[in-house]
């Protein structure tokens, strides 16, 4: 017999993951939909979708029956979670923009400096990343942060700025292979 959203809802409160995860199956496709139609980007969307379940499991939002349905509900927490996603991504790429352009290269040897055509390239290749990840390799790159600083200061886990960062680094070495000639691909 298929559990009603509101017994599974009360099991989630009790912790139980079992649950979570048949709500999750439950109304995934139809989250991610409407996500999607946000912020108009695959792995945005997925990660406004993990959010809405983690908040779900975290408590820091509570479903009350006499108020709507539960996908109601969800899709409201789903709207709320993209739209605030969208604008951080703003924010954040209005100020990495600004900080980044300010870069000095005082004091630093000759052959240590990349030429303009790298650093745009290298810029360019940064600006292909999602928001979050720019906000990562900022943080880390251009304002020294450790993993656990950045984990403090976006509000996200540990774990979670580590492959973060791995794949931006991944991303960017992709972009930036050199060959043999010393060309760029």
């Amino acid at each position: 017999m298929r559990e009603s959203d509101i017994e599974l809802y009360d099991k989630i409160v009790s912790k139980d993951t079992d649950s979570l995860e048949t709500l999750y199956d439950r109304y995934e496709s139809l989250l991610y939909s409407f996500i999607y139609k946000i912020t108009t980007d695959k792995q945005s969307s997925e990660e406004v979708l993990q959010d809405v379940f983690m908040k779900i499991w975290n408590q820091k939002a509570k479903f009350d029956s006499s108020k709507g349905k539960m996908s109601t509900w969800l899709i409201t927490i789903s709207r709320n979670l993209a739209i605030d996603y969208i604008r951080k991504r703003k924010t954040t790429s209005y100020e990495y923009d600004e900080e980044r352009d300010n870069i000095k290269t005082d004091n630093v040897p000759e052959s240590e400096l990349i030429t303009k055509e790298e650093a745009e390239q290298i810029k360019g290749c940064i600006d292909e990343l999602d928001a979050k990840q720019q906000a990562i390799v900022y943080l880390f790159y251009f304002k020294g942060f450790n993993h656990k600083e950045i984990s403090k200061t976006l509000e996200i886990p540990l774990g979670t700025v580590k492959s973060r960062l791995r794949l931006s680094i991944q991303h960017l070495k992709h972009k930036l292979k050199i060959n043999k000639k010393g060309e760029r691909k």
